[in-house]
């Protein structure tokens, strides 16, 4: 499948999963404001909050992962695609382990966010390399900046 045939499916298919990140948004926020109004503000609520908040990056991600592995059967194009997913995957799990931390350990926000970065950073720029990997890969793979600039357009 060339790149022209691959544009329309990926940006009807990101524009679909905006709808679950604003649901999640949403529960994240009402759980913010419940939880503060009963026992306030505290770090842990803000991390537990963050994280419910980043939920649809998971299923977005999942479903980036499915709709790939239609567009190029070649092994190491498919092994591309899951080890993206897996660095989504453990971004998530990166952010679970500093809610932990924030509950049991940490009693700062500025300890939280030194630890979060630290955590995170290191795997967005991982995520940020697969996409020229990917394209190496295959040649008809449309890249995130082609993908932004696909909808923006629409």
């Amino acid at each position: 499948m060339d790149k022209q045939e691959r544009i329309p499916k990926m940006v009807e298919h990101d524009l679909d999963g905006r709808g679950v990140g604003a649901v999640f948004g949403i529960i994240g926020l009402f759980f913010f404001l419940v939880v503060s109004v009963i026992k306030g503000v505290t770090v842990t609520t803000v991390a537990f909050s963050f994280l419910v908040t980043q939920l649809p990056m998971l299923y977005q991600a999942w479903r980036r992962l499915k709709l790939l592995r239609t567009f190029n059967e070649d092994e190491e194009y498919q092994r591309l695609v899951r080890r993206e997913f897996l660095i989504v995957v453990a971004m998530f799990a990166s952010l679970g382990i500093f809610t932990f931390l924030t509950w049991f350990v940490l009693d700062s926000m500025q300890e939280l966010l030194g630890i979060a970065l630290i955590g995170v950073i290191p795997f967005l720029i991982w995520y940020m390399t697969m996409d020229r990997k990917l394209r190496e890969a295959d040649p008809e793979h449309v890249t995130n900046r082609e993908l932004r600039s696909a909808r923006r357009e629409q």
